[in-house]
C-alpha cells in the first residue's frame, strides 16, 4: 500500500518504451515529432513483425529502478509531479510501468538516482527479459549508446560486443 492510503500492486520491473522514453509518438506543436521506439506502444501495441532488429537483440521488460526513498510513497521523479514509484498497472502514471534506455536513460548510477530508469540492487548488473523471452544480465556498466540500441526495436545497427 502507497502512503497516499491506496491499496495498490507495486512492481519490480518496467516495460521497454525505447529511447525516447514516451510510449507513443509525440508530436511537439511547431517542434520536431518525436518518434517511439521501443516495444511497448500505448492504446495499439506491438507486433513482433514490428521489431525488426530481431527478438534476441531487443529488451522486453528490465528491473525498474526506484530510489530507496521513494518506495512505496508518492514522491515525485524529475518533473516534480510525477510518482517514482506507483500502482504497477496505473494507466494514468507511465512512469510507474515503463523506463527508456540509452544516452538520455543510462542504467541507474547510484541508489539515490532520481531519474526514470532501469537499475537493479544486484551488484554489477540489471536483469533483463528480450523479446524472444530469455533472461540475461546487462552490466551496470553498459554504455549508454549500446543500452539505447538494445532498447530500440528498428534501428537496423548491430550490437556491439562487450
Amino acid at each position: 500500500m502507497l502512503e497516499t492510503g491506496l491499496p495498490v500492486s507495486a512492481g519490480d520491473y518496467a516495460a521497454n518504451t525505447g529511447t525516447t522514453g514516451y510510449d507513443l509518438t509525440v508530436r511537439i506543436p511547431h517542434g520536431p515529432e518525436i518518434v517511439h521506439n521501443g516495444v511497448f506502444r500505448a492504446e495499439t501495441g506491438m507486433r513482433f513483425a514490428e521489431i525488426t532488429d530481431g527478438l534476441s537483440n531487443t529488451l522486453l521488460v528490465g528491473e525498474k529502478h526506484v530510489p530507496p526513498a521513494a518506495m512505496g510513497t508518492a514522491l515525485p521523479g524529475p518533473d516534480g509531479k510525477t510518482p517514482l514509484d506507483c500502482g504497477l498497472y496505473d494507466g494514468h502514471n507511465p512512469s510507474c510501468n515503463t523506463r527508456g534506455g540509452g544516452p538520455l536513460f543510462p542504467l541507474a548510477s547510484s541508489d539515490n538516482d532520481f531519474g526514470w530508469k532501469f537499475g537493479s540492487r544486484h551488484p554489477g548488473h540489471c536483469q533483463f527479459a528480450f523479446c524472444d523471452g530469455t533472461v540475461r544480465p546487462v552490466r551496470n556498466t553498459i554504455d549508454p549508446f549500446v543500452l539505447g540500441l538494445l532498447c530500440q526495436r528498428n534501428d537496423n545497427q548491430p550490437i556491439p560486443g562487450e
